[in-house]
């Protein structure tokens, strides 16, 4: 019988107790921002920097052998390639990338993996939802960033109204796909005690998304959510323990890569010289973790998620 990660439970709570807190306590842009960046800092990058460990395991288990310098070559390459598309379009590749994180933030929320044409798509569908309405319901915030992302092709005003408009929509998408995964529930595979545990995970995700600033919802659903769930992916691909060596061990395996990745992130803000206010910053974090998500996404592809 399925049962909810315990690591899920832990996290479900960790984030109505955070959003309590942000309704007992005023927590000001200042801290919110701090909270969002120490997330994306401690968790957010570092879960990606194992990519070479779960690419190096998928090989071991097939008997076959990968060098590193051939790795970070090829990764390399993938996140210079879509750098230049940030550079010469950055709309498409914007477009690009939040089909790629509603592909993997869909994979990371899905419960039950059947590895089918029909589970991809759900969940793909499922994640972009996600992430619309995590946009929408927090547009008037997120609407000055975007808009330097695109490199202010789309005005902040333009974000606003279709922001506004889209946003319904999305909440009755999300309640449709659940009644969805109802009808098709046994062509999935899934029991009701299954059903009904990701209808409570989505329920309060929704719920903690729309209640929660955007930097404190934003920090919450990728840094410590998405990311926790892949580390404890990762450290059963990597079959480590699953108590304090355990994670230790993994801990000490992301330092180096993710000190060089976010080596790279810097470099691309002082590049840029974007420091004046906190939408430019957080404008190249975003498309900083958006160039390196390309090689990312597809090394977790070939992660065992039972």
């Amino acid at each position: 019988m399925f049962k909810l990660e315990t690591v899920r439970k832990y996290l479900l709570i960790s984030g109505l107790l955070l959003t309590l807190i942000s309704k007992v306590a005023i927590i000001g842009t200042n801290a919110q921002l701090y909270f969002l960046i120490t997330m994306i800092v401690l968790t957010g990058v570092p879960h990606g920097s194992l990519d070479f460990f779960i690419q190096r395991q998928s090989l071991i288990n097939s008997n076959q052998k990968i060098s590193i310098y051939v790795f970070l070559t090829k990764y390399l390459f993938s996140m210079l390639i879509y750098g230049m598309v940030w550079w010469l379009f950055p709309t498409l590749a914007l477009m690009v990338f939040i089909a790629m994180a509603a592909y993997h933030f869909g994979e990371i929320d899905w419960p039950l993996r059947n590895n089918t044409k029909l589970d991809s798509l759900l969940y793909t569908g499922y994640g972009f939802l996600l992430i619309a309405f995590m946009l929408t319901s927090h547009i008037d915030s997120a609407a000055p960033i975007l808009e330097i992302i695109v490199q202010k092709k789309f005005t902040i005003a333009f974000w606003i109204k279709w922001g506004s408009f889209l946003f319904p929509y999305c909440c009755v998408l999300l309640g449709l796909t659940i009644f969805l995964l109802l009808y098709l529930r046994t062509s999935l595979g899934w029991e009701r005690t299954a059903l009904h545990q990701f209808f409570l995970q989505s329920v309060l995700l929704v719920f903690m998304i729309f209640e929660l600033p955007l930097y404190l919802s934003f920090g919450f659903y990728f840094g410590l959510w998405h990311s926790l769930i892949s580390f404890n992916l990762i450290r059963r691909q990597m079959k480590l323990t699953n108590d304090w060596p355990g994670w230790i061990s993994i801990v000490k395996k992301a330092i180096p890569f993710t000190a060089m990745a976010w080596l790279g992130i810097l470099l691309l803000i002082i590049i840029s010289g974007m420091f004046q206010t906190e939408w430019l910053v957080l404008s190249n974090i975003f498309i900083g973790i958006a160039i390196l998500t390309l090689p990312h996404v597809q090394v977790f592809t070939k992660i065992k998620f039972s």
